[in-house]
């Protein structure tokens, strides 16, 4: 997800606002804008655009400031790649130090770490080192309950700065 080129398309312009999503796509606008941006959670069900606002982050951050290095990613990716780390005789310093490389970090779906407790370790590690270095980050997450197996430390960190909920799907899924 890093670097996928149909991501360009996904922009401020191009994403549709509606009474449930408006507060998410003016925090994501404002967090995108602001490089005094506080951390940012964004949650909602499926289709909701959470996605969408990320890329728009990143486009816009990567537009207006070029110098930034903006990393979008997924947990998944992230699951892959601390693994891969550990596999191949690495350690869990170096899969966060991967990531202090970049001044934004997006990450979607942070849900999917439900149960994997080691990984969220390393989250809230890689979390609380952007927090205190200034450096903004931004995650997406379709539960924002504890009780579905993400720590109540991780779900915390998000609060730290803003966060929006998006109650209604906007794209219709189909089945």
């Amino acid at each position: 997800m890093q670097d996928n080129k149909k991501g360009s398309r996904y922009t401020f312009d191009s994403f549709e606002i509606t009474k449930e999503n408006n507060k998410a796509f003016e925090k994501a606008k404002q967090f995108a804008e602001n490089a005094d941006s506080e951390p940012l959670a964004i949650f909602g069900v499926t289709a909701t655009g959470k996605t969408h606002l990320l890329y728009a982050v990143k486009n816009a951050i990567e537009q207006n400031s070029s110098g930034l290095n903006v990393i979008l990613t997924t947990t998944a990716d992230m699951v892959s790649s601390l693994t891969s780390i550990i596999n191949n005789g690495g350690t869990a310093e170096q899969f966060r130090e991967k990531y202090l490389q970049a001044d934004v970090l997006l990450v979607d779906d942070i849900q999917e770490l439900a149960e994997k407790e080691k990984t969220q370790n390393e989250l809230i590690l890689l979390f609380n080192a952007f927090y205190e270095s200034g450096k903004r980050f931004m995650m997406t997450s379709s539960l924002k309950e504890v009780h579905h197996g993400l720590k109540e430390r991780l779900i915390s960190r998000a609060f730290w700065g803003d966060h929006a909920e998006i109650s209604k799907s906007y794209v219709q899924v189909k089945y």
